[in-house]
């Protein structure tokens, strides 16, 4: 030891030589998951995640968008070091905010072949959402059925933002994926086939939003106008009637720990099994996905 203390002493650099095979030989897989007005930052040690997250100053993130990358970014590097992650160790997952993207599920023989955004941006099929294909990335997620597609897409100056913001902060990003879609994807695997027709309440941020699917493809997705008992429950209960699906379909809701056993607490059996009421929130989710792509 004294004689890597003398070496850094009289070699400095070599601190930044140490971090950098430190990286190379053990490598930190970091979610990233960023709000307006807060960063999480999940990893996983032993035998769990381990979860942390910063307060975000005002005009730094606006819509999911970074403003300033060079403040944002010296924030994102100073909390990897209060936790003993050093950035050339650090491959960045980034998991973009709920309302920066958007999706949809392509049905017919429009959507048969589709194998990249190229194909899409030829197709040039009406989506009915804000982006522009020609000014988005997009990404296409594979279906049980042939005659399905879904596209999942997000604004290019967005994620570009992002990739800036994280380059100031020296980090390598290793993946890139919609916070929404990596839950939707927790989801199915805990789900494993349980139920045909699904309905899916989540809570994020405040906002509710009702998600139905069936045999494990999204076919509603709607932001809901109240934001609290009872008027909730009515809202989403007449939407699922409208809805109509064949038989029972299975509940899975997902919120904050405040909501925990609210829905169940008047949920009645005859609408179909209430499968998880609260007991994870959107993050939590989607680290269930991570955990999977992180053992496969």
């Amino acid at each position: 030891m004294a004689v890597l203390t003398e070496l850094r002493d009289r070699f400095p650099a070599i601190d930044g030589w140490l971090m950098q095979v430190q990286g190379l030989l053990d490598p930190r897989r970091v979610l990233l998951a960023p709000e307006d007005e807060m960063l999480h930052l999940a990893w996983w040690s032993g035998d769990g995640w381990k979860l942390s997250n910063v307060v975000l100053p005002p005009d730094l993130c606006r819509s999911g968008q970074p403003l300033n990358a060079d403040v944002l970014g010296e924030t994102i590097a100073d909390l990897l070091l209060e936790q003993g992650l050093s950035p050339p160790q650090v491959e960045i997952e980034l998991l973009l905010p709920v309302d920066s993207c958007q999706w949809r599920l392509l049905e017919g023989p429009a959507a048969v072949g589709l194998t990249s955004g190229v194909d899409l941006r030829v197709l040039q099929p009406e989506l009915g959402w804000s982006l522009a294909l020609q000014d988005s990335y997009l990404d296409l997620i594979p279906q049980s059925r042939e005659n399905l597609a879904l596209v999942v897409g997000t604004d290019r100056l967005l994620l570009q933002a992002w990739v800036g913001t994280l380059e100031e902060a020296d980090l390598s990003l290793r993946r890139v994926e919609w916070l929404l879609l990596a839950a939707w994807r927790g989801l199915c695997d805990a789900q494993a086939g349980d139920d045909e027709h699904l309905v899916w309440l989540v809570e994020h941020g405040g906002n509710w939003r009702l998600l139905l699917s069936s045999h494990g493809c999204p076919e509603v997705d709607l932001n809901l106008k109240a934001s609290d008992h009872p008027a909730l429950r009515e809202e989403v209960i007449e939407l699922v009637k409208a809805w109509d699906p064949p038989g029972s379909p299975g509940w899975w809701v997902t919120a904050g720990s405040q909501w925990q056993g609210c829905w169940a607490a008047e949920h009645d059996s005859l609408q179909g099994p209430l499968r998880s009421d609260a007991e994870m929130s959107l993050l939590e989710l989607a680290l269930t996905a991570s955990r999977r792509d992180r053992d496969a």
